[in-house]
């Protein structure tokens, strides 16, 4: 992405509201990019490792957004910050950036569902409170 040149920056104003104004040549140095683009690549930490594979993104009520990372019957949340560069590969600034994903494991089938499901999401199984105490979030 190109640098923005001080005569562009010079160029945002404040509107009457007190809200800054952006130039219109500025939203097109933005380049975003699709979930396909992220969904199923290497997470690679500084040392090198592989730590799993990108699964999905999830959001906070904040507005903050992670990528679902999966590692060995495990998932993971990596928030967007903790990340360096996405490429071919996602290259993570340390292995410790992963918070353990919350979690049911249903006793019947071991299938993982969201931690609000009630019911098992391959077998249809009711999921009880005790699986629920079990599979609190962790971080690592």
């Amino acid at each position: 992405m190109a640098p923005v040149p001080r005569e562009a920056v010079a160029k945002a104003i404040l509107n009457t509201q007190g809200i800054l104004r952006l130039p219109r040549a500025w939203y097109r140095l933005v380049e975003w990019k699709r979930r396909e683009e992220a969904i199923g690549k290497d997470v690679i930490d500084a040392d090198a490792k592989k730590l799993g594979v990108t699964k999905d993104l999830a959001w906070s009520n904040d507005g903050k957004m992670a990528l679902v990372i999966e590692s060995d019957e495990e998932e993971f949340f990596l928030s967007f910050s903790e990340i360096e560069r996405i490429g071919d590969v996602v290259f993570v600034k340390a292995k410790s950036s992963l918070a353990t994903a919350p979690s049911i494991i249903c006793p019947v089938c071991k299938h993982k569902n969201l931690p609000e499901a009630k019911f098992c999401a391959k077998c249809g199984r009711t999921l009880e409170q005790k699986e629920r105490k079990r599979s609190q979030p962790q971080t690592e």
